[in-house]
């Protein structure tokens, strides 16, 4: 679409561009089929998946994907892999028991140095800048939010799955603390070694941490652990020019200021069946964009038409020109066609 990388830069920055802008993935076939005017195949992937892109929507962020052959692997460590058309899981990695885990942990922390900065780093920072650029290029005039590191608190409990999780923070909370910390040294020092000519306007920074009913850690154990660690990462990828857009699903009401007091500058996906309530985050934090805000767990998958452009209609009027509307995750395959034309169709009609 028209000056789609205009129109979502001023959102980012706080200026009010002439209508909002569509932010999404893209991993629907009868969506990307409409838009490329190809059938979708695994051999015309690599065309087609980025030709739909720039048609359909403004802006999207990490990951692009081509759809893939149903597989299960086995890893070289013995864990499974399933892999479907457009997602995989993996097997969560498996430790005895707690003093396991812990001293696994303690091995790795003696083998490295999270603020190190050797050549292997910085060939890897130099690879992942190409690749944005090769991104960048495919997208046309798609604007494409990269991945910048955060905490990882979902690296940590994804490792082994959320039950083990809660034991070993219960029985070595150290451990659990200290990979925080390494994750958070990590991710400053990746930012300190960006090069000024990034180009970068604004970042991914993805990270689980809440439920539907709200955070996955109580808001205390958050603030003593988490949210001071966030604010030293959004602040170091503030020193560098970029605008933090902070990802977690579920219901973060609960420690929405926090937040905002550690300086990000946008929020998604706005899980609205979970509670977030766009009108509401918007008076709360008025400079704050959000991104998506329209459900794809109940109504982009099965409401109609007419109330797919009543829910965008809504979403927009009350951010008053901070929200770029998309699916509340990505736009999955239960999506029917005609809904996500209803939601283009309002966004586009819907000019401030």
């Amino acid at each position: 679409m028209k000056e789609s990388i205009k129109r979502v830069a001023a959102v980012i920055t706080g200026d009010m561009p002439d209508r909002a802008p569509i932010f999404d993935l893209l991993r629907n076939d009868a969506v990307l089929e409409h838009f490329s005017g190809r059938r979708l195949t695994f051999e015309n992937a690599q065309e087609v998946v980025y030709e739909a892109y720039a048609p359909a929507i403004d802006a999207t962020r990490p990951a692009v994907r081509m759809p893939d052959r149903e597989a299960t692997l086995t890893l070289e460590e013995g864990r499974e892999q399933r892999n479907y058309r457009w997602t995989s899981w993996t097997q969560h990695k498996a430790y005895r028991d707690a003093e396991s885990y812990a001293l696994i942990k303690r091995k790795e922390f003696d083998a490295s140095d999270p603020s190190a900065w050797d050549s292997g780093r910085q060939t890897s920072l130099e690879d992942s800048l190409r690749e944005l650029d090769e991104e960048r290029n495919k997208l046309g005039e798609v604007f494409f939010v990269p991945g910048i590191a955060g905490p990882g608190l979902m690296d940590i409990y994804g490792e082994v799955g959320l039950e083990a999780f809660s034991y070993f923070l219960a029985d070595c909370p150290d451990i659990i603390i200290q990979l925080l910390e390494r994750n958070t040294v990590r991710a400053v020092t990746l930012a300190s070694h960006y090069p000024e000519d990034h180009g970068i306007v604004a970042g991914f920074l993805g990270d689980d941490i809440a439920f539907n009913s709200g955070p996955l850690l109580s808001p205390a154990w958050l603030r003593e652990h988490y949210l001071h660690r966030l604010t030293r990462i959004v602040s170091a990828w503030h020193a560098k020019g970029i605008k933090v857009l902070f990802h977690s699903d579920g219901n973060l009401n609960a420690i929405l200021d926090d937040l905002v007091d550690a300086g990000i500058d946008g929020l998604n996906p706005i899980e609205v069946l979970a509670g977030m309530d766009i009108a509401d985050i918007h008076r709360r934090h008025p400079h704050l964009f959000m991104a998506g805000g329209i459900d794809v767990s109940q109504l982009l998958p099965f409401g109609s038409p007419a109330a797919v452009k009543d829910a965008v209609n809504r979403a927009i009027d009350a951010a008053e020109g901070r929200i770029m509307i998309g699916s509340s995750t990505e736009l999955n395959n239960d999506v029917p066609l005609d809904n996500f034309l209803a939601l283009r169709e309002a966004v586009l009609e819907n000019v401030y």
